[in-house]
């Protein structure tokens, strides 16, 4: 597929851009964004504006929804082919140096869906790609979910997102958090859906994520054999205005739905 061969070129060259500036962090400009929390990095927008700039030469007449800049928003034909990128996901690790919890995420959706993605993870050289229907890999392997069939000995991911979100995050992550057999929480949402496709977690939980910031770790999941679904159990659609998610191995996904109050 040749969407997925490109998505595959930017995320080694922009790997190679995050660790060359990986070094100087302390040095790069950072700003804020919609809060002091939600930080903003030149390395970001120059990572953003290389795979925008690959974009626009190879597919010219695709939409784009990305992160940074005017990018952020949702395409006006929601079935539409549109690119939907997150140039750093996980920019407070970069910033702060929890390495390797940052990912590079890239993915193209046809009718609201990931059709072909990809998540670099910089700090640990890996690349996961996925393509619908033709399944997941890890640098170049079979990218399969864990066997692990109940919560209690799970490893679970429960990112508790920002302080606008962590109140509701706290109150209807209570009972999986209690219940599960390990919960971590790294705060890189591409990253942390690897790391189910990889079976190195088993769940992960989050009440406020846009397009850009799961669309390719998705794609991912479901290609290596999990389920992602809103956190009513809904089927997830890119663009429909839905915040929440969760994702497993399948295995386990009822039950951690069960464990999760409404809103």
């Amino acid at each position: 597929m040749e969407e997925r061969a490109f998505i595959e070129r930017m995320l080694a060259r922009t790997t190679a851009m995050a660790l060359e500036h990986y070094p100087r962090r302390a040095a790069i400009h950072v700003s804020s964004k919609a809060n002091p929390n939600d930080l903003l990095t030149e390395v970001d927008l120059a990572i953003q504006d290389a795979i925008v700039e690959g974009i626009r030469r190879q597919f010219p007449n695709d939409a784009v929804a990305a992160e940074e800049r005017d990018f952020s928003r949702l395409p006006a034909d929601p079935g539409a082919r549109c690119w939907v990128i997150d140039p750093i996901d996980g920019t407070q690790n970069f910033v702060r140096g929890l390495f390797p919890a940052f990912g590079i995420s890239i993915a193209l959706a046809v009718g609201g869906q990931p059709v072909a993605g990809g998540v670099a993870i910089p700090g640990t050289g890996d690349v996961f790609l996925a393509e619908r229907g033709a399944g997941a890999t890890r640098n170049g392997r079979a990218a399969r979910v864990s066997d692990v069939r109940s919560v209690s000995m799970a490893r679970v991911e429960i990112d508790f997102a920002g302080p606008l979100e962590r109140r509701e995050t706290v109150n209807r992550s209570a009972e999986i958090v209690c219940a599960a057999g390990q919960v971590r929480c790294n705060s890189a949402t591409a990253a942390a859906l690897c790391t189910i496709a990889s079976n190195d977690m088993d769940g992960f939980f989050h009440v406020g994520l846009f397009p850009w910031d799961y669309a390719a770790g998705m794609l991912i999941v479901q290609e290596a054999g999990g389920k992602v679904t809103r956190l009513d159990g809904s089927p997830v659609a890119l663009f429909d205005g839905g915040l929440g998610m969760a994702a497993t191995n399948g295995h386990i996904h009822d039950e951690f739905l069960r464990l999760i109050p409404r809103a």
